[in-house]
């Protein structure tokens, strides 16, 4: 092989290696991260909250996510997962681009810290299909100073699914109207929240403002 055309070749191939790092360095420089535990995820609707502890306590962020461009992974990049794996009680690492951060999510790396099965969900029923096996629950949640209302929808089994009421938590069956309070259980499965028990709460509680939290099982 002629020296010449070979010194060609090398040099091309330094160039591009070294664009290649140039621009990895670039994209690297241009991206944040942040972590925290998650509070609430919803991957129907594509969205997570986060609450991230700050010299000035917890706050709460809201991030948008989707099932094909968010990239969710193990912090050694070994394990397969996607956003129908996220659960409240995960504690997680968003990275995000610069300038960027209320476009979709690229990528979330979930800790090793094993998360309670079940979740929770309290606010006023607003529709329930029990023949389909449906039903949507409105939450009020603060973020930050501003307080939000919004829609969780749920699947569960008639056949199934418990129903008690607080507080003689008395098992009662499944005649719930729009307008009830009510607290739901659910685990995420197959991408959507899954209801297993619900509580009927009198009409005399008035604030229903909360966060979803954690049910760990005993």
């Amino acid at each position: 092989m002629n020296v010449n055309y070979l010194k060609v070749i090398i040099a091309v191939m330094a160039v591009a290696l070294f664009t290649s790092i140039s621009v990895f360095a670039q994209e690297t420089a241009n991206m944040s991260r942040v972590s925290g535990e998650i509070g609430w995820v919803d991957v129907q609707q594509g969205k997570l909250e986060l609450n991230i502890e700050t010299s000035e306590g917890t706050k709460t962020k809201a991030y948008r996510i989707t099932q094909n461009e968010t990239r969710v992974t193990d912090p050694k990049d070994e394990i397969f997962l996607n956003v129908a794996d996220l659960r409240a009680g995960q504690y997680i690492t968003i990275e995000t681009v610069n300038g960027q951060e209320d476009n979709v999510i690229p990528m979330i790396i979930v800790e090793t810290i094993p998360a309670s099965e079940f979740q929770q969900a309290f606010g006023e029923l607003k529709a329930i299909d029990v023949a389909a096996g449906t039903l949507t629950v409105e939450e009020k949640v603060r973020i930050g100073q501003d307080e939000i209302s919004r829609q969780s929808y749920f699947v569960f089994d008639p056949k199934t699914i418990v129903v008690m009421h607080s507080p003689s938590k008395q098992h009662v069956e499944l005649m719930l109207k729009p307008g009830d309070v009510v607290k739901i259980e659910y685990v995420q499965k197959d991408g959507k929240q899954q209801a297993r028990y619900i509580t009927l709460y009198s009409p005399v509680v008035t604030s229903i403002t909360t966060t979803t939290t954690t049910t760990i099982l005993r």
